[in-house]
């Protein structure tokens, strides 16, 4: 049986009021008492904390959004009209291309904040969150976290993405001013006669907010693919608390 669908079984009994009595009857089994549910609270917040600590490690280092083949940020859709003409723009290729590198660095640079965020959502959990979470479906520990982090980190993200974008890393030219050159370069080609005459549309997509919302698709999508780790294979932590609680919750259950 899977790892969550069992702890939700063992979360229903103690809705029930067992308290564990009716698992404890099975641990004379295995020779060792029956965990207590502030044990298994422990170990969900645990399995959580490292599952979110990882999905924060993976995308804040270098190459974390510029390296994937699934995070790596591109310009935003309105943008391939600059794309499709890039040759309007003196250097139109490199640019994009130097664009794509900078707001990608940005968001890794961004991405250093979540941990923390994510690490006192977790710790302000109650029993009555947590066995909703264990009750739940596939998603419902990413969920609770987009529920109770989102606006936090946003708020953390949006300052350290608008630093990171405004500052120069190649050159001395910023991915702000990159996109910036890149826009108002297009624009004014799409405003001119010709461009209107093409039926050009001018850019106006913030880079700030386009950047931020894909940062933090990638970041709730790491975290689902934690939990997922967590609720196939428990002994995949490194954490004691977490293999003992979930794998004696699995064990005992399924007899």
């Amino acid at each position: 049986m899977r790892l969550f669908l069992v702890c939700a079984a063992a979360a229903i009994l103690i809705g029930c009021g067992g308290k564990f009595a009716d698992v404890a009857k099975y641990a004379g089994n295995f020779g060792e008492k029956a965990p207590s549910e502030a044990q298994m609270i422990e170990a969900l917040k645990t399995a959580l904390t490292d599952g979110a600590a990882d999905a924060a490690a993976k995308l804040s280092q270098s190459g974390g959004y510029d390296k994937s083949a699934l995070y790596r940020i591109p310009l935003p859709p309105e943008a391939d009209t600059i794309v499709k003409n890039a040759k309007l723009i003196s250097g139109g290729e490199r640019l994009i291309d130097d664009t794509i590198t900078r707001i990608n660095a940005a968001a890794e640079t961004a991405a250093k904040e979540a941990a923390p965020i994510f690490a006192k959502a977790i710790a302000d959990m109650t029993i009555t969150d947590a066995i909703g979470i264990l009750k739940g479906g596939d998603s419902a520990a990413t969920d609770y976290l987009r529920r109770q982090t989102s606006g936090a980190l946003k708020a953390a993200f949006a300052p350290k993405l608008d630093a990171a974008l405004a500052k120069p890393i190649v050159a001395g030219v910023s991915a702000q001013t990159a996109w910036n050159t890149l826009t108002s370069g297009y624009n004014k080609a799409a405003n001119s006669i010709a461009g209107k005459l093409a039926k050009l549309e001018p850019v106006k997509t913030s880079i700030n907010d386009y950047a931020l919302d894909k940062a933090l698709a990638a970041l709730f999508n790491e975290a689902a693919i934690a939990e997922a780790k967590v609720r196939a294979d428990p002994l995949s932590s490194g954490k004691a608390i977490v293999q003992k609680v979930f794998e004696y919750a699995k064990n005992t259950l399924n007899k």
